[in-house]
Order: C-alpha cells, then sequence, then structure tokens
C-alpha cells in the first residue's frame, strides 16, 4: 500500500500540477493497471501525442519558441496504438489542472505555457511535455528618417534637392517581416531601401507602414514635405556707385562691397564670398577694397543646402589723385 501511495506521489509530482481540481490530474482508479515491484519501475505504453497545433492564426517560430497572433485557438491531440486515448490533461500558465476539451485561446499578450500529458483507457500515462508560444497583439512601430537636414518652417517641412528617406521599424514580439510605402497616390510596395521623391518643387507626401511575423500590420502613417529645388538669388552692390570708362569700372579709395541675398521657399542660411580668388568666407559686413583691381565673387545659401549662381564684380580701385599744370598761352 505505502508503494502505490509512492507512486501517486511520484506521478503527480512529475506531472508538476499545484492543485486538485474537478478533473483530476490521474483519476484514482488509474492505479490499479499500474504493475510496480521492487526491480521494475513504470514504464507508461501511451503512444506520445502530436504536438500543440496552432490554429486560426500565422504561426511563426523564430528558432526557438512559436508566435501567434489574436484570435489563435490551441489543439492538443494523441493517439495510443493499444487501448485508446482516455483523456489528455492539462495545465495552462501555472493556473489550475484539469481536463483537455475545447481548443485553448489567450487574451492577453505575451508569452504562455500550455503543460499536457495523456492517459489510455488502461491508466497508461504518457510524458509531461510544455509547450511555450508567444502572443503577439502589437503591430510594429515605424518611423521616419531623411539622410540630410529637414527644416520646420510653420506648419511645413523643407527638404532639398537629392534627400532621400529610410524606414526604421521595430517589432517587440514576434518581429518585422516588412515594411512598405507609397509615394504620392501611389501603390504601395516593399521597403529595400533609401526612398527618392521626384524631382519636382512643392509638397510630396510619403505613406509607410509595417507588418510583423505574425500579420499585425500598424496604421498608416504619412509625412509630408516641401521639396525647395530652387537656390537663392544673390547680388552685389558699390558704394559709391562706379564710374566705368572704356569696360573699366572706377571707385575711389573707401569704396564698399555689399552683397545681397534671398529665397523664395525657406531662406537665406548665409552668404559667402571670395576676393581675388582667395578661399570663400562668411560675408557679413561690406567689404572695403584697398588701392588696385579687385574680383569680388559672392554665392548664397538656402536653409536646405540649395547654393545660388555665383556671380562677380571687378572693380579698380583709383587711390590716386589727379595731377595737371598751367600751360601759359601765346598771343
Amino acid at each position: 500500500m505505502r508503494k502505490l501511495m509512492s507512486v501517486l506521489l511520484v506521478l503527480v509530482a512529475g506531472l508538476g500540477f499545484a492543485q486538485q481540481t474537478t478533473a483530476p490530474d490521474f483519476p484514482a482508479e488509474s492505479t490499479s493497471n499500474v504493475v510496480v515491484t521492487e526491480d521494475q519501475p513504470v514504464q507508461p505504453a501511451v503512444t506520445e501525442e502530436k504536438p500543440v497545433q496552432a490554429t486560426g492564426s500565422v504561426v511563426y517560430n523564430d528558432g526557438k519558441v512559436d508566435y501567434v497572433a489574436a484570435n489563435a485557438k490551441f489543439v492538443i491531440s494523441a493517439e495510443d496504438k493499444g487501448s485508446g486515448v482516455k483523456a489528455i490533461y492539462i495545465m495552462v500558465d501555472n493556473s489550475l489542472a484539469g481536463k483537455y476539451v475545447d481548443p485553448i485561446s489567450f487574451t492577453t499578450e505575451g508569452k504562455h505555457t500550455i503543460g499536457y500529458r495523456s492517459e489510455d483507457n488502461v491508466g497508461n500515462l504518457s510524458a509531461f511535455k510544455m509547450y511555450e508560444v508567444v502572443v503577439d497583439l502589437s503591430a510594429p512601430e515605424v518611423k521616419i528618417a531623411s539622410d540630410k537636414k529637414v527644416v520646420a518652417l510653420g506648419d511645413a517641412l523643407y527638404v532639398g534637392r537629392g534627400t532621400s528617406f529610410t524606414l526604421v521599424a521595430n517589432d517587440k514580439y514576434s518581429g518585422v517581416k516588412m515594411a512598405e510605402y507609397a509615394v504620392g497616390e501611389g501603390a504601395f510596395a516593399t521597403y529595400g531601401g533609401a526612398i527618392t521623391l521626384p524631382e519636382q518643387n512643392g509638397f510630396q507626401t510619403i505613406r509607410y507602414r509595417a507588418t510583423d511575423n505574425v500579420g499585425n500590420t500598424s496604421e498608416i502613417k504619412t509625412y509630408t514635405v516641401y521639396v525647395d529645388l530652387n537656390a537663392p538669388k544673390v547680388s552685389l552692390s558699390v558704394d559709391p556707385a562706379a564710374f566705368e570708362k572704356d569696360g573699366v569700372k572706377y571707385v575711389p579709395a573707401g569704396a564698399r562691397v555689399s552683397l545681397e541675398a534671398s529665397d523664395a521657399e525657406t531662406a537665406v542660411a548665409e552668404i559667402l564670398y571670395s576676393l581675388d580668388d582667395g578661399e570663400y568666407v562668411a560675408y557679413n559686413f561690406p567689404i572695403v577694397l584697398s588701392a588696385g583691381t579687385h574680383t569680388v565673387k559672392a554665392k548664397a545659401v538656402d536653409l536646405v543646402g540649395n547654393v545660388s549662381e555665383e556671380v562677380s564684380l571687378t572693380l579698380v580701385v583709383d587711390a590716386d589723385e589727379p595731377t595737371g599744370e598751367l600751360i601759359p598761352t601765346q598771343k
């Protein structure tokens, strides 16, 4: 009798159930068919049941764990070559144990476990097995980024010529399967590299989304930018105004050259100038020229990087005082 009670305790411990339910882990009558001797341990004769099968959802395995989406139901089946399967016993998420009757489902996201074993009609018990699954109810998060500076003016975003965009998606459970995008009203395409916009001045829109490995798809996001293809305009002026003689512009000593620039879409970021083919430097104040011949070159850059055409002005600073003599006339 003591040996029989020991067998019962071992079987219950092996199943791992914490509490008794109305569907016992092992019905008391099943122990009558288990033969125990001093030298012969118990050897279950039941055929191992098939793995737990998920239905009603995409199943993705990352090499270790199964991932499923909402509405997944888990079916456990077993077979026995002899007397046939009497019952399958389960333990879900370490909760109360019971008999398996209907497919198992989960309503909360995250990792879940299903423990199970089966009994045949003569009391043989299969090994206890554990199945792990992750229920993924969340769509991926996806963001868009540009390879060049984006300028925010008011409620609008501005980019310059040649700007490209990348999508970055993350999923906390099953992982990202793919990202998709569409430019304007075009059809969605699978994202595979940098997104470029048509070379057209004005507002343009990118729509994008991502899907994880069990089919959860994010809401469509839109990203609208103003593509500014127009470079600024820059001009030079001199004070006092130059005097032109034989195609040469003359100014007096102390003449000051001023630069101005404007941009139609964004704004001017900086004006640059070069004096006598020197290196371009930032323009901040009017340029005062010394005596001699000088060439001033200038260009402007707007906030999104568009560069104007170069303009130049060549001046001769005449610092010499005129000379003269009185020539008497003869009568």
